[in-house]
């Protein structure tokens, strides 16, 4: 039972992460991540019914910013723990998925 305690153990704090999985999943979280925001830059520009949210417009850019920064960092960084780099992708991924619902639940200018 302790064997497989140990192992569990290091697998969850290893450090050993091949390069080229490591730009597959940065290249991949900055697609998905960039993508979202997007999304929310070709409603504003194109809808005239979002004009009175810049605001959120503003926020996407610092929102996009911040997320460059994580991902760049898990990238850059080899001395992440397995547990600490896959928690850090899932909450980069739920972050957008919130972040893309709060945005399109708003309510459309002059209603």
């Amino acid at each position: 039972m302790t064997d497989k305690f140990d192992e569990f153990r290091a697998r969850l704090l290893s450090t050993d992460y091949p390069q080229c999985r490591n730009l597959l999943s940065c290249v991949l979280l900055v697609v998905l991540s960039t993508g979202a925001v997007l999304s929310w830059w070709y409603a504003y520009f194109t809808l005239p019914e979002t004009e009175c949210h810049k605001g959120f417009l503003y926020f996407s850019v610092l929102w996009l910013a911040a997320q460059w920064v994580v991902i760049g960092y898990l990238y850059w960084y080899r001395d992440i723990p397995a547990f600490a780099r896959d928690a850090i992708k899932l909450l980069i991924l739920m972050a957008n998925v919130w972040f893309g619902l709060f945005l399109f639940a708003l309510k459309p200018c002059g209603l």
